[in-house]
């Protein structure tokens, strides 16, 4: 099941190229040309089948880059954030130490720190994995045009 699946999907991303025409003021997108001026575009999603033109390629590699380089400044945002709120906490709990706190005092802010380290290791994971993929996207794409090109 899971091939014919495959198998269909990939039928239909061969037939992408969609036209594109302007009439009266009015945009018009048919999968057949609507008009002498018709503009073909391309509506695969980007790392699918390559359509030929270096420049085209070059497009796709360049978006997955692009996709890479916004991941990687999302990681280092939620690295910063972290940081801080942890040194906020940990001030916190040397302040509550220092005035004689209950027990269950230094037992909730343990916790508040515990949760916010996991919290944001979770989300740092996750967008290490989204990065990877990106990463590996991008290895792939530049592979398929170089046997494209041989």
């Amino acid at each position: 099941m899971r091939y014919l699946s495959l198998l269909f999907f990939g039928a239909f991303s061969a037939q992408a190229t969609v036209y594109k025409c302007e009439t009266n003021g009015a945009v018009e997108f048919s999968q057949f040309p609507c008009a002498k001026d018709a503009e073909a575009v391309d509506m695969r999603p980007v790392g699918t089948a390559l359509s030929g033109t270096p420049g085209e390629f070059r497009q796709q590699v360049d978006a997955v880059k692009r996709k890479s380089r916004f991941v990687e400044f999302q990681i280092a945002k939620l690295e910063q954030e972290k940081t801080l709120l942890l040194e906020e906490l940990k001030a916190e709990q040397y302040k509550l130490r220092r005035s004689f706190p209950r027990a269950e005092e230094v037992a909730a802010i343990a916790q508040k720190i515990e949760r916010t380290e996991q919290r944001y290791a979770e989300r740092i994971s996750t967008e290490r994995a989204t990065l990877r993929g990106l990463q590996a996207q991008a290895v792939s794409l530049e592979r398929q045009y170089a046997q494209a090109g041989n």
